[in-house]
């Protein structure tokens, strides 16, 4: 695949490849490329440790409200609309995921608004970053939360 601007072709299939790109079944190449790939995501933790990662807007009620991405204005919207006071943790990045942002909300009584009929974000809080997660909120028809339909639905999980 050509990627645009450059030139180079970049390869890729389902295969373990070695420093060049070429697949390989060698079992020391393999072992050597998953270490290496560890060390960059450490690396890039450590540096993302000093970045923010994610919004948090304090509110008054003790519930948290989780969000991410497109849903995050809905949210807000919402809450505005409804006045209603919850805090608002939406990270910026979900791999690798900012758990070490998290970590107060663990015992907390969290909801999870997304967009998703599996409920992956409430799976991955739950799953990475050991949160408590009292309800999620979805919609999967494609189109954006309504924020008085939302703020609604928020209530009554309050």
């Amino acid at each position: 695949m050509l990627f645009p601007p450059s030139k180079k072709i970049i390869k890729w299939n389902s295969y373990e490849h070695d420093e060049f790109g070429i697949t390989t079944e060698n079992a020391e190449k393999i072992s050597f490329m998953h270490d290496k790939r560890n060390k960059k995501e450490k690396a890039l933790i450590e540096h993302l440790k000093g970045q923010e990662t994610v919004k948090i807007i304090r509110g008054e009620n003790p519930n948290n409200i989780f969000t991410y991405g497109s849903t995050y204005m809905s949210v807000l919207e919402a809450l505005k609309y409804g006045k209603i006071n919850p805090s608002i943790i939406a990270p910026i990045y979900l791999n690798p995921l900012p758990i070490w942002e998290l970590e107060e909300f663990r015992n907390q009584d969290n909801i999870v608004i997304e967009q998703s009929i599996t409920g992956q974000f409430t799976s991955l809080l739950k799953g990475k970053a050991g949160l408590n997660i009292k309800h999620t909120i979805t919609q999967y028809d494609g189109r954006p939360f309504d924020p008085i339909e939302l703020s609604i639905k928020i209530k009554e999980v309050l």
